[in-house]
């Protein structure tokens, strides 16, 4: 699981639930949810589409590789 890892790789690629082809670029943020185990985000950057090129925070649990 992706949540569990501090790290993740550059340039994985992954479709996420939204249908947008993303891109690691290695960068995360350790989330402490209150009420359980902390959780990691990982920075992704837009490959394709209107938004090309920006960058979020995002699950990779909840996406697909591509």
């Amino acid at each position: 699981m992706y949540a569990e890892q501090e790290q993740v790789e550059v340039g994985l690629k992954f479709k996420t639930r939204s249908s947008l082809v993303v891109e690691t670029t290695g960068k995360s943020l350790k989330v402490s949810p209150h009420d359980r185990d902390p959780i990691f985000a990982h920075e992704v950057v837009i490959l394709e589409g209107p938004n090309q090129g920006s960058t979020f925070l995002h699950n990779l649990d909840a996406a697909e590789t591509v």
